[in-house]
This record gives structure tokens, sequence and C-alpha cells, in this order.
């Protein structure tokens, strides 16, 4: 089956890398993405600020009434359903991931407020059965409420102090039985508090009398849900340095989560000014934790894109360095031309050469006369000259007849001719015998002439006569010697031993 990008990204880094996940402790992760920003920090004490002083404002009109919306109630219920289900089916993949129980506690804990909150809608909008075993009365939706805002920090309270017991990571091979068992647990309680909610509902005290909540305060309940919250966010924000994304972020929603209680409970009824602000503060304890978890990740998926991109471009960058490398590795660094080297690779390939069988192959080994005497009396810098001077020289005449040339070592140097004749390679030849006498080059310590001069060697295979490279140079050697017995400053070649003699 086909990944979205999101989801691969995701997996590949999570997943495949098998890293140990922690966004719990970000000091312990071994990466330091959930590691909490101090921007971060500031926009979550800035939202903390705004819905407390909302709240505190909202307090003196807490009571004053306001038109019944119908649509408001269940929109904004669908959104706060919708985000606690959402964080809780991310925090059991983290808890997939990671192992950790604590993140396991904490997807139970949403996930239950998310199906005790969705039971409170239905039971509020009159969306439950009218009759029968779940028959929605007139205390199902104060009791569900109740459960829900209860349950609530109670799964904060288990989530911190699973937090503080430091439990092992667990086994693989338990994971699926703990998340079996979890999400089982998690249904049954929620469906329990449901039957009892409505069917047994006369067997609890009435929390909401004609639309008043006085009941639940004078009962001692609404205090007890306040304080236990209270106690879940007093636990949820120490201690502060250590604490990474989530466990910020969770702070947030728990103080949503009580400030909401409070609005509720001085409002004292339904769609009042409090009763409203209530469900804002609800919304935003049931998203701020998913919004926070999805930004993470988003930025995750940001940054594995920039490092493909990276990577893309360090891989173009190594093709290119390489590719020069390569280039540096076969020329030579004094005369720029070709080396040892890359001659004896490019000889190779035009002995292997399918056209090999159909054309003329010609070597020539060109040698620098008396080379020694001018090292000794010009000096090896002047002797350095004169192979930079030469080298391009024989290099642009083989090129003209597509010829590869290289430095054979010290004063040495080859020339390949693929496709020439014994008879084109000796015009070649003394072309290059002309070219290097046309520089000029002073040389009053030749015994040949007072300038520069090359002797060359030379050998042709004819089309289809095959031999090994080794024999091939040996062959152009053994013609060079000769033209430096007969005299130097000329040409002769293996086959047909015919000397040219020097220049006049």
């Amino acid at each position: 089956m086909r990944q979205r990008p999101f989801f691969c990204a995701v997996h590949a880094y999570f997943g495949k890398g098998r890293l140990f996940l922690n966004i719990l402790f970000y000091r312990d992760s071994q990466d330091q993405l959930f590691h909490i920003s101090p921007r971060q920090r500031r926009v979550a004490l800035a939202l903390s600020l705004i819905m407390v002083s909302f709240t505190a404002a909202a307090l003196f009109f807490a009571q004053v009434r306001l038109p019944v919306m119908a649509s408001f109630f269940p929109v904004l219920s669908a959104w706060g359903i919708m985000g606690d289900i959402l964080t809780a089916f991310i925090l059991f993949n983290q808890f997939r991931v990671s192992r950790i129980v604590p993140l396991l506690l904490l997807a139970c804990t949403f996930l239950l407020t998310g199906l005790l909150s969705l039971c409170y809608l239905l039971a509020l909008t009159d969306m439950l059965p009218a009759s029968g075993f779940l028959a929605s009365g007139p205390q199902t939706a104060s009791w569900l409420w109740g459960f829900w805002h209860t349950l609530f920090p109670i799964g904060i309270l288990a989530f911190f102090w699973s937090l503080r017991a430091k439990l092992p990571v667990l086994p693989m091979r338990l994971l699926p039985r703990y998340l079996l068992a979890a999400t089982g647990i998690v249904l049954t309680v929620a469906l329990l508090l449901l039957v009892l909610a409505t069917a047994g509902q006369g067997l609890l005290p009435v929390l909401v009398e004609g639309g008043s909540y006085r009941r639940l305060i004078d009962s001692g309940i609404g205090p007890v849900v306040w304080a236990f919250c209270a106690l879940a966010f007093v636990f949820s924000i120490f201690p502060y340095k250590e604490r990474g994304v989530l466990r910020v972020w969770l702070s947030v929603a728990v103080l949503a989560f009580l400030l909401g209680i409070t609005l509720s409970l001085a409002a004292g009824e339904r769609y009042t000014l409090g009763w409203y602000g209530s469900r804002v503060d609800s919304l935003i304890a049931s998203t701020v934790v998913l919004l926070s978890i999805v930004s993470e990740v988003n930025k995750l998926f940001l940054r594995l894109t920039r490092q493909h991109e990276e990577l893309e471009e360090s891989k173009c960058a190594l093709e290119e360095a390489n590719e020069q490398l390569k280039e540096l590795a076969g020329i030579d660094a004094l005369t720029r031309i070709a080396n040892r080297r890359k001659f004896d690779e490019v000889l190779r390939q035009e002995l292997n050469a399918p056209q090999r069988q159909k054309e003329h192959l010609s070597l020539l080994m060109i040698d620098i006369d008396f080379f020694k005497a001018y090292n000794d009396n010009y000096g090896h810098l002047g002797g350095d000259m004169v192979l930079r001077t030469v080298a391009p020289k024989l290099e642009s005449e083989a090129l003209a007849h597509f010829g590869f040339t290289a430095r054979y070592g010290g004063e040495e140097f080859a020339i390949i001719l693929p496709g020439h004749s014994e008879q084109e390679a000796q015009q070649i030849a003394e072309l290059m015998l002309e070219s290097v006498r046309s520089l000029s080059i002073p040389h009053r310590y030749s015994a040949v002439s007072d300038q520069i001069t090359i002797s060359i060697g030379g050998c042709t295979l004819y089309p289809g006569e095959n031999t090994s490279a080794h024999d091939l140079i040996g062959r152009a050697d053994e013609a060079l010697y000769q033209a430096k017995a007969e005299g130097r400053s000329r040409f002769v070649f293996a086959r047909s031993g015919r000397p040219r003699r020097p220049f006049s």
C-alpha cells in the first residue's frame, strides 16, 4: 500500500530508525527535536495569561444570561471531541514507538475524556434514546459532565505519578498486550459510566435542578472536581525546568480545563456568559496538546525535507568533486597534460576498442634530447620551463590529428594516434619535430642543435593485429632508442626502421 509522504517521513524518523522517542524529558532524549525553545515557552505563557485574564474578567459577569445559540455548543463540543480523540491517537502511536508507560496513561486519559464528552454532547442535545436501557434522564448530562471533569484530572495525576515513578520501558513482546488491555479498559469504563448515568441515574444524587448548578456546588461535588483539577495543574507545572514540549502544553491544557470548571461553577446555570466561556476553555484544553504535537511533527517533516535537500546537494557536490578528483588523478601536475596513469588507461581502451579490427593504431614515444645536460646547466627550474613549454605544443599538434598526449615520465612523452596508419603517423611525427624546433628554446649544451629538439620512436599496429600494451610500448621504445643511437632529432618506426634526418 502506498504511504503518504507525511507518514513516510514520520515512519522513517521514528520507526525505521528505531530511535528512542522521548517527548516527556527532552534532556534524556537522543534527539533534541522536542526540546522546547524559549519562544515556545513565551507563547505558552502568553496563552495562559490571556486565558486567566479572560476568565478573571468573565467571573464578574459569569451569571449574565445570553441568548440561546443552539449551534454554538454542538459545534465547539464536536471540535473538542475530535481534538481529544486525535490527541489520544497520536499518543497511542508515540507509545507504540517509545513503549513509555506514561504515554499510554496519557493516551487513555484523552481517549476516555473524548468518549465521555461525546456522551455528554449526545445527552445534552437529546441524541440519546428517549426510552429503553440507555434512555437519557434529567441528570444524565450533568453526571456525564461530572465524570468527564473528574476523570480527566485523575488521569493527569496518574500520568505525572508514573513519570516520578520512572517506570521501565516495556519489552516489545508486551506492547500488543498493553495496548489491547488499555483500550479495552477505557471503552469498558466509558460504557459503564454511560450506563450509570442513564439506566442507573436513579441511584445518583441530583446535581442540576431547573437548570441551576446550585445543587452541584452545595453537594460538594463541584468543589471536589475543581480541587482535583487544581491539584493536577500544580503537579503539571513542577519541576518547571525539566519540562519538554508535551509537558508544557499539557500544563496549558490543564489550566484551560481548570478555568473552564471555574467559569461553569461561577455561572450557576447554562446559557450564561460563564457557561459559554467555559465551553471555549474546554475547546482549548482538548486541542492545545494536539496542536503542539502536530506543530512538532511538522517541524520534523520540514527538517527532514531540508536534510533531504542538503543530502541531494551534498551528493551533487560529491559527484562533482569525484569527477574533479578523477581528472586531477589523470593530470600531470607540472605540464597539465595527461599523466602516466591516464595514458595506461587510454591505451588499454584503444587496444580493446571494437574498431581495432578495422583501424590502425599508432604510438609515438618522444624524448627531449640531452635534457639532463639542460637541467645540469640551466637548472631544474629551467628544465621545468622546457617541459611546460614542450608539452602543450605536442598536445596541440596531436589534438589536430585526434591524438592523445601524455607525459610518460621525466622528459619522455607518449602520443596515441587511433586510426592512423604508419605513413600518417610518420607525417605527424615529422610535424612534431618541426613544432618543437619552432619553439626556439636555446640549448647550447646539445650535441645535435643549439636549441631544444626531440627524438621519436613509433610503432603502428595494423587492423586486427593483437598485442599487449606492454609489447606495443616496448616496440616504440626500441624505435626511440634507435633514433637516439642514430643521432637524435629524428624519428624511427619499429616496423620500417626508416630514420628521418634532422631538419636543416
